[in-house]
């Protein structure tokens, strides 16, 4: 039997056919392994102040979030991430000038650079995240028990009205309407 002898043309396209079905495979079984990481340093940014020099603003857009828990909205205060300690007649560079009661409430990012903005560091800003009894954890605490709302709660998130995993780490984007939902165990 003679031996099989392939060009140079038929070597690269079947380099670039294995390399293509390693990509849709590595995708389809660990889709999240192209995700950008977070940002988190985001909830320390501070537009002027007394503490800060003005950075500018390159970016500027607005997710909106709603918060439920045993079928109540949690209402996030206006003017959320503005006059903060740390950034003292200022704003972080994630803020709420105007809340809602019944609906979404418009969250403003407002950054010097391109950031991957996590929802997570909205909570570290509103001041419901881990806290200090939670030291290490990005963990939500929006009761403010100083207990980690995964242990007291079942929660789920809607993004665009589509299921989303991925929490205190979701990257925002402009014109998301993301609800997060959290039901007493």
């Amino acid at each position: 039997m003679g031996k099989i002898s392939l060009t140079t043309e038929q070597w690269l396209l079947s380099a670039a056919a294995l390399a293509t079905v390693t990509f849709l495979g590595v995708a389809l079984l660990q889709p999240g392994i192209f995700d950008p990481e977070p940002d988190w340093e985001v909830s320390d940014g501070c537009l002027g102040g007394l503490e800060h020099s003005d950075v500018g603003i390159s970016f500027h857009y607005h997710p909106n979030l709603k918060v439920v828990m045993d079928g109540q909205q949690i209402m996030i205060d206006s003017n959320t991430g503005i006059d903060q300690i740390g950034c003292r007649e200022g704003m972080r560079w994630v803020h709420v000038h105007d809340s809602s009661e019944t609906g979404f409430t418009k969250l403003h990012i407002e950054t010097p650079d391109k950031m991957h903005v996590p929802l997570g560091a909205f909570f570290e800003i509103w001041g419901r995240d881990g806290g200090p009894s939670l030291v290490g954890d990005r963990n939500f605490d929006i009761d403010r028990s100083g207990i980690s709302d995964w242990e007291e709660y079942d929660i789920s998130m809607n993004v665009n009205g589509e299921s989303n995993d991925k929490f205190e780490e979701y990257i925002m984007l402009d014109h998301d309407d993301i609800e997060l939902i959290l039901i007493s165990k």
